[in-house]
């Protein structure tokens, strides 16, 4: 049986210190990535082509915390381009390691997040209140019951022996746009007339052009 990592208290202060505040959505994140590096026999990403992280959550979702777990567990950043985000509005997470196109996809099962959504913290959220005012009596037992709950119970999972695998390459080319002279990545520069744009100042030229017309 694969050994499945344990969530020390040193990880979970530091990783709610990189999200802000304490709430269970980030620690089952940290969870669902630690457990989907455990069965993929895999290792923290470094590099950014070594894993890839898909989160499922979308936007203005009541429990995207979620995804800052799933970052700082398996070392997939917006920063390195190996996470990237679906909006279906789901509690789930698939990790793919791209050198062997394996993937396993972890959800939350059903259940588990009806139930959670009776408790008070969820209600005290919904009437606007912010997680970092709740009182910690209402947060506490919510994100040890996370953290030291059997992974059996939390959540449900997807092996892939195959999965689809779009490595793109790495651009270190850049040039400075004519117009506004910051400095662009060239596959997001425009080039007209001999000179090169970044898009904000080629869409007000093409504007200016449209109006004149």
């Amino acid at each position: 049986m694969t050994p499945l990592t344990e969530i020390t208290a040193d990880e979970l202060v530091a990783a709610q210190y990189f999200h802000g505040h304490k709430c269970p959505a980030m620690p089952q994140g940290l969870r669902a990535g630690h457990l989907a590096m455990d069965l993929l026999a895999v290792s923290r990403s470094r590099g950014g082509r070594d894993l890839q992280a898909v989160v499922e959550i979308g936007d203005h979702h009541f429990s995207g915390c979620f995804a800052d777990g799933v970052q700082f567990a398996t070392g997939c950043t917006y920063g390195k381009g190996n996470i990237t985000q679906r909006a279906l509005g789901k509690f789930a997470v698939t990790l793919i390691h791209p050198p062997t196109e394996r993937a396993i996809r972890v959800t939350l099962k059903y259940e588990r997040m009806q139930a959670c959504l009776q408790l008070p913290f969820f209600e005290q959220r919904k009437q606007g209140i912010p997680p970092d005012a709740l009182d910690p009596s209402v947060v506490n037992p919510l994100i040890e019951d996370v953290v030291n709950h059997p992974w059996e119970d939390l959540f449900d999972v997807q092996r892939f022996a195959q999965y689809p695998v779009e490595t793109p390459r790495e651009s270190f080319d850049a040039v400075q746009c004519s117009s506004c002279k910051e400095m662009v990545v060239l596959p997001y520069a425009r080039h007209l007339d001999g000179q090169f744009y970044c898009l904000v100042c080629f869409q007000s030229i093409v504007s200016r052009a449209n109006n004149q017309a």
